[in-house]
């Protein structure tokens, strides 16, 4: 049985992914979240899911932040961004950020299907509105990739301007592993200094709301 997580605040928007998913195929079982703090839960203490179905501006974590808080509690699940959001920057964004695709709300239910089923046969979706080249090349997708999900998390508390001994404290962890986990981030994305990382962070956290985004959740050891 495969397991798709759609994680969106409007129940009958839920039921219309559901309803396409389910078109599908019949193995497919769908799960529902109505907050990040739902899919955090559902990340972390059950089953894995096969893919991942992501509105933008969720209750406790808005625009872009939910993304990465996804992608770092599971890096290796497909995550289908569902959003009414049509600007070509907050697309390009999602992009980089390494999702499977990008699906617009007010799309017809066939494209939907089309997608899904594109992006089920490994391959990827992005609307029109985002023009040439939809994957910008910093960071690179392929690099947010190698990031552990401890990584993703000290890399937002970088973009929050958050000091070594600040990071240390949130995740129970000594600055000194703080430092080692700085200086993977360093060479797994390629920047020189930590300012260079904090810009990069920066760039991932440009987005409407974003200050109100629920503090950091790690799940992963040090």
């Amino acid at each position: 049985m495969l397991r798709a997580l759609i994680v969106d605040d409007h129940p009958l928007f839920r039921e219309a992914l559901a309803f396409v998913i389910s078109r599908l195929s019949d193995d497919f079982s769908c799960v529902e979240a109505e907050s990040m703090e739902q899919a955090t839960n559902l990340l972390t203490s059950g089953s894995p899911f096969d893919v991942i179905l992501l509105d933008l501006g969720l209750p406790g974590a808005s625009g872009l932040a939910g993304i990465l808080s996804i992608r770092g509690l599971a890096p290796s699940t497909p995550v289908v961004v569902v959003s009414a959001v049509e600007d070509a920057d907050t697309i390009r964004r999602a992009a980089c950020f390494g999702v499977s695709g990008y699906i617009l709300k007010s799309s017809h239910s066939s494209v939907m299907h089309a997608a899904l089923a594109r992006i089920l046969a490994g391959d990827t979706h992005f609307p029109q509105e985002a023009g040439e080249g939809v994957a910008p090349s910093y960071p690179r997708a392929a690099e947010l990739e190698t990031l552990t999900p401890r990584q993703m998390t000290v890399l937002r508390l970088l973009g929050e301007a958050k000091s070594n001994k600040q990071i240390a404290y949130e995740l129970s962890i000594s600055q000194e592993t703080v430092k080692i986990h700085i200086s993977a981030i360093l060479r797994k994305l390629g920047a020189s200094s930590r300012a260079q990382a904090v810009m990069m962070a920066h760039q991932m956290r440009e987005f409407p709301r974003l200050n109100d985004t629920a503090p950091a959740r790690d799940v992963s050891s040090a």
